[in-house]
């Protein structure tokens, strides 16, 4: 228990192997075998529910569940459509979001569609080649020269609320599960590094855009990892593991579900109410729901 507490409070490549992997997989393991010891057994189950606590979202979040949430000024959500799957899309429509995130979104013209599908003649798109964003009311595209992995936009409501958001699909993750082979180790550490420095690519780009997110969302490929992460979210709240209800796990739909790969994070701008993940019938990837109170 102990190592594996380590692991996870110091992620790096090279422990990636282990870390990418929810702690309640670990937990559970732990916590079996611990059962079966035949000595210091409840020490052990107590340090391995410790561990769970701490680093186990869904410790937190079921326990969320029995406390009905509050109302909402603004529901943003996230979708990676499984290769530009309109019909994944549409399933958005029956949560009634005023910001929509999509990752492998559909081809430009789809985008607009949906807009209006979504929010009628209020509903304006801002495509990119793979991540997207829909919104109701004005939205004015910040990053033209930049359409690979993220699009940035300036959005305002109609009472005056605005926020600076960005939708992004980062670097497809390692799928390897031959974890006694040193090549897995190596194979999962080049895929932090490599998250990493797109990371910072992005900031960078955002940066000399002017742009800083109010609110950044999408499919990262990576649960949360502050050390892969930092240069995007420094400041931001993860919504999820802050108010998050329910299971977590968002890919691969329907099953293993097992990791947390899509997040919304946001600024003091906002505060959340609310976070559900929601199964889906037409894409890999489950659906995120998060609810927001204006914080000015």
């Amino acid at each position: 228990m102990v190592v594996w507490t380590l692991l996870y409070a110091n992620r790096s490549d090279w422990n990636y192997v282990v870390t990418v992997w929810p702690a309640w997989t670990w937990g559970a393991v732990g916590l079996a075998l611990a059962l079966f010891a035949r000595k210091g057994k409840s020490l052990l189950v107590a340090l391995w529910l410790v561990f769970a606590l701490i680093f186990v979202d869904e410790a937190k979040s079921y326990p969320r569940m029995i406390i009905p949430s509050g109302p909402h000024d603004l529901r943003v959500v996230s979708l990676n459509c499984a290769g530009g799957t309109v019909a994944a899309a549409q399933e958005i429509k029956a949560y009634r979001p005023d910001i929509v995130l999509l990752q492998e979104s559909p081809d430009k013209d789809q985008v607009a569609k949906l807009a209006r599908e979504f929010f009628g003649d209020e509903g304006l798109a801002i495509p990119g080649p793979d991540a997207s964003i829909i919104v109701r009311g004005p939205v004015t595209p910040v990053t033209a020269k930049y359409t690979n992995d993220f699009v940035g936009a300036h959005w305002k409501d109609s009472q005056g609320h605005s926020l600076d958001m960005v939708s992004l699909r980062l670097l497809p993750p390692c799928m390897r599960i031959d974890f006694f082979n040193p090549d897995a180790w190596q194979e999962f550490s080049k895929n932090r590094s490599g998250r990493r420095k797109e990371v910072a690519e992005m900031a960078a780009k955002l940066a000399d855009l002017g742009l800083k997110p109010d609110l950044i969302g999408g499919d990262w490929n990576t649960p949360p990892d502050i050390g892969v992460q930092r240069l995007l979210v420094d400041g931001l709240g993860d919504t999820f593991a802050q108010v998050g209800r329910g299971y977590g796990a968002t890919c691969v739909n329907p099953y293993p579900c097992l990791v947390r790969i899509d997040q919304i994070w946001h600024s003091s701008a906002l505060t959340p109410v609310n976070a559900f993940v929601v199964k889906t019938e037409n894409s890999d990837h489950r659906m995120l729901v998060a609810d927001f109170r204006w914080s000015r």
